[in-house]
C-alpha cells in the first residue's frame, strides 16, 4: 500500500511504527560482495538490453532492485530484460502546466493540467520502508517508485544504495538511520480540495481523475521507470538526481519527464503472473499441501515458470487506501514492496473508508523489518496479506524474529523490488469495456480449471467473518494479467 500521511482510523488495514532494539553494521567489504553477486547473475543482457537512458551508470540495466542481496535465480530472466521505449510522461510544474503523453514520434497529447505545483520534496517516513529498495531501470537513481491509482511517488535522492544486512535488531529511536529517501509525489483532482489550506509542497497536485490516464489509464506509468528534468543550462535532458547532488534539499525543477518502456524477455512479455493461494500446511478447498503453492510468470505461447513460493496465503480484504479509485479487480498500487488489488465497486473520491476493499501482495523480508525493526502492526497472520519468498521458502521463518540470520536476510534471496510482481511489468491500467488491454486480477476456486472475475467485498473480511463460497479463503488460485499500453 502506498503510506498516505492523512492519519488512520483504528479499523483501517494499515500500518504504523515503533522502536525496537539495537543495530550493528556489516563493514563495507560485505556490502560489495552483495552488489558484486548482484552484477555476476546478469551481466549479458545488460550489454544486449536496449538502451534505456542517455546518462546510464551503476549496476547493470533491467534490475531495479538495489538492495544488497542476489537477484533470485529463478526469476533472472524478468529481472535482466530487453527495454523498448514506448512513450514519455512530461509535466510542466508550475500552476497551469500541462502534463503530457509524448509518443516517440513527438506527438503531444495533454493529458491534464498542474492545479498546484511541488515546491519542495518530502523524506519518506519508515512506514515507507520499501522506499529504499529500488532504482530507474537504467541504473539511475531517480525513478517512478510507486505507481498508483491515486498517487505517483517518485524517488529523486539520494543515489546510494541501501544494505539491508546493515540492519540487525534495528532500533530506529537510537540506531542512525543509512540515507532516506527523498521523494516527490503526484495526486489526482480532488486532492487540492481535500488539502485545502494545508496543501503539501511536494505534491503536483493535478485535474487527472484518479483511476484514469497516468493514475490507471493507458498512460500509466510502471515502477522503475526513470524521471529525468530539462537542464535549462545544458539544453538537454538529465537524471532527477543530478538536480539535487549541489543541494539535496532544493526545490524540484520546472520540467518533468518519465520514460515508459516495456520489457521483453527473449522478445516477448510477460502476460501474466499467477499464485497458488497455499502455503505449505495449508488446507484448500478440502486439500491439504505438503509444499507451498508456487508463484508463475506465464508467457503468450504457453511458456510458464516457477519464480517464487508462497508462504503466507490470502483469506480475506481490508480497507487499503486507493481501492475507492479503482475498478473491481484493478490493481491500485505496485511497489518495490506491495502489489495491492482492489476488491471494490466504487470508483472515486471519497472520504468514506467503508467504500475500500483489496488485498495485498508483500515480499517476506519488507514484512519481517516491518513488523519486528519498526514495529509496525504485523501482516504475518493476518488474512489480508499473500506473502512472497523464493522458490523452496520455509513459512516458519517468517515468524523468527531475527532479519539477518547467517549473514543473510532470513528469506534469501528476497524479493523487495524484484520484478516481476514488485517492479517493471505491472501497471495501473484499466478498461472496464477492454479487459484484453488491463491489468486485473481473476480467481479460481477449483485449482485453475476455471477462472472467475474478482468477486465484490468492500471493508474488513476474514474466515471468521465471511463464510459465502466466492471469500477469498476459498481462493485456490489467484492470476494477475499484465498489459503493456503506449497511451495515450
Amino acid at each position: 500500500m502506498v503510506p498516505d500521511r492523512r492519519a488512520a482510523r483504528p479499523d483501517t488495514v494499515q500500518a504504523t511504527p515503533h522502536t525496537t532494539t539495537t543495530r550493528r553494521r556489516r563493514s563495507a567489504r560485505l556490502w560489495c560482495v552483495g552488489l558484486a553477486t548482484v552484477a555476476l547473475l546478469a551481466p549479458a543482457t545488460a550489454a544486449t538490453a536496449s538502451p534505456v537512458g542517455d546518462h546510464r551508470g551503476g549496476p547493470p540495466a533491467g534490475i531495479s532492485n538495489m538492495a544488497g542481496t542476489p537477484i533470485p535465480p529463478h526469476a533472472t530472466p524478468e529481472n535482466n530484460p530487453r527495454f523498448v521505449a514506448q512513450f514519455h510522461v512530461e509535466i510542466e510544474n508550475s500552476t497551469g502546466g500541462a502534463i503530457e503523453h509524448v509518443a516517440l514520434d513527438g506527438t503531444r497529447t495533454v493529458l491534464g493540467h498542474v492545479q498546484r505545483p511541488a515546491t519542495a520534496t518530502v523524506k519518506a517516513n519508515d512506514g515507507f520502508w520499501a522506499s529504499k529498495y529500488s532504482r530507474a531501470i537504467d541504473g539511475t537513481a531517480g525513478h517512478l517508485l510507486a505507481t498508483s491509482v491515486y498517487v505517483l511517488r517518485s524517488k529523486v535522492w539520494p543515489e546510494e544504495s541501501y544494505d539491508p544486512l546493515r540492519y540487525e535488531n534495528f532500533d530506529p529511536a537510537t540506531g542512525e538511520r543509512d540515507w532516506t529517501t527523498s521523494l516527490l509525489n503526484i495526486r489526482p483532482d480532488r486532492y487540492i480540495g481535500a488539502d485545502w489550506g494545508n496543501w503539501l509542497a511536494d505534491t503536483i497536485y493535478t485535474d487527472i481523475p484518479g483511476g484514469s490516464g497516468i493514475f490507471g489509464g493507458k498512460s500509466a506509468l510502471p515502477t522503475g521507470a526513470p524521471l529525468s528534468y530539462f537542464d535549462e543550462a545544458k539544453q538537454d535532458w538529465r537524471p532527477i538526481a543530478e538536480h539535487f547532488r549541489a543541494d539535496p534539499a532544493a526545490a524540484p525543477p520546472r520540467k518533468l519527464r518519465f520514460t515508459a518502456y516495456q520489457p521483453l524477455v527473449r522478445n516477448a512479455s510477460p502476460t501474466y503472473i499467477e499464485f497458488e493461494n497455499w502455503a505449505a500446511g495449508d488446507t484448500v478447498a478440502g486439500k491439504t499441501h505438503q509444499k507451498n503453492g508456487g508463484i508463475y510468470v506465464g508467457y503468450a505461447k504457453g511458456a510458464k515458470r516457477h519464480v517464487a513460493d508462497v508462504v503466507q496465503r490470502v483469506e480475506g480484504t481490508g480497507r487499503f487506501g486507493g481501492t475507492e479509485f479503482a475498478h473491481i479487480g484493478q490493481m491500485d498500487t505496485n511497489h518495490p514492496g506491495a502489489m495491492t488489488f482492489s476488491t471494490s465497486p466504487y470508483v472515486g473520491f471519497s472520504w468514506d473508508e467503508n467504500v475500500r476493499g483489496g488485498f495485498q501482495i508483500v515480499p517476506a523480508n519488507h514484512v519481517k523489518f516491518l513488523s519486528n525493526d519498526l514495529g509496525q502492526n504485523s501482516f504475518m497472520g493476518r488474512p489480508q496479506w499473500l506473502i512472497v519468498g523464493p522458490v523452496g521458502a520455509d513459512p516458519k521463518r517468517l515468524f523468527d524474529k531475527r532479519y539477518i540470520i547467517d549473514g543473510k536476510t532470513s528469506f534469501s534471496p528476497g524479493w523487495e523490488a524484484i520484478a516481476p510482481v514488485f517492479g517493471m511489468y505491472a501497471r495501473t491500467t484499466f478498461d472496464p469495456n477492454n479487459l484484453g488491454e488491463s491489468t486485473y486480477f481473476e480467481v479460481s476456486y477449483d485449482y485453475g480449471k476455471t477462472w472467475q472475475l474478482s468477486p465484490e467485498f468492500t471493508g474488513v473480511h476474514d474466515p471468521s467473518t465471511c463464510q459465502a463460497a466466492n471469500c477469498p479463503q476459498n481462493w485456490t488460485n489467484i492470476r494477475v494479467h499484465l498489459t503493456y499500453p503506449d497511451g495515450p
